[in-house]
């Protein structure tokens, strides 16, 4: 199956204070070791799959920074950088911008819009986004104002008790949408072709298609099972210490 394609991954380094990251449980305590050996793998994992790398180093002033997906978007030729929602995070965004700079035109939205790159599913020229904890209304005006002289449409979706748009849902590509039910409206993605989640699996709804294989996180076999069964070549990885941090596989890159 065609899975979305990309030659660059930005990535950035899992900080020393990652165990003070946002956690959707304060219970869980965080192995930033087991992160930093868990990332490693996920960085040689692009690498195999002909992703050249873009590395920025980790700061450790911002314990959720290797979350680099969350600080901008990419829209053909363009960059948008966005302002996140969880306070914390504020000041991320700008070794982001410095690096994609060098590849892309760069254009920001500007609080009080507030917008997290995880809520932002771009699938040809429609970009749904996530009304979430980290994203409002005012962010989807802006980034409408801003793509639609770009021919892109903005398509809002009401979330329910998720962080994420891609906590709840994937794109694999060939128009099929991988899709964990009762986050979303049923019909939210009614013109695709839909995969669901087996109902003990919620975290493996996301999945990180890109260069012909979908990268998933290890140990979620009835819904892998189910990838397979339509066609898509899947990788396991280990994602523990970011699933404690609220994060999995498309949060720790931007790929373009």
């Amino acid at each position: 199956m065609k899975t979305p394609t990309g030659k660059y991954a930005i990535i950035r380094s899992v900080p020393d204070t990652f165990d003070r990251c946002i956690k959707p449980d304060n219970h869980l305590e965080v192995s930033v070791d087991l992160a930093k050996e868990q990332h490693a793998a996920y960085c040689a994992a692009l690498e195999g799959l002909g992703l050249g790398l873009i590395k920025i180093e980790a700061d450790n002033r911002f314990p959720d920074c290797c979350f680099v997906e969350d600080a901008a978007i990419i829209v053909d030729d363009k960059a948008i950088v966005l302002p996140m929602g969880a306070p914390s995070r504020i000041g991320e965004e700008r070794e982001v911008r410095k690096r994609l700079a060098d590849f892309k035109e760069i254009f920001e939205i500007e609080p009080p819009a507030n917008m997290d790159g995880g809520d932002v599913l771009k699938i040809g020229r429609k970009l749904f986004v996530g009304l979430s904890q980290r994203t409002n209304l005012h962010a989807v005006r802006e980034l409408d104002a801003l793509v639609s002289n770009w021919g892109f449409q903005v398509l809002p979706i009401q979330l329910r008790e998720v962080l994420h748009l891609k906590s709840a849902c994937s794109y694999l590509g060939d128009e099929c949408i991988l899709i964990y039910p009762g986050y979303l409206p049923e019909d939210a993605f009614s013109d695709y072709q839909n995969i669901f989640v087996h109902e003990e699996e919620a975290y493996s709804a996301n999945c990180l298609a890109v260069n012909g294989r979908v990268l998933v996180s290890k140990g979620f076999h009835r819904t892998i099972e189910r990838m397979q069964s339509a066609g898509f070549e899947t990788l396991e990885l280990d994602m523990t210490e970011f699933q404690k941090g609220g994060g999995s596989l498309t949060c720790l890159s931007i790929i373009f």
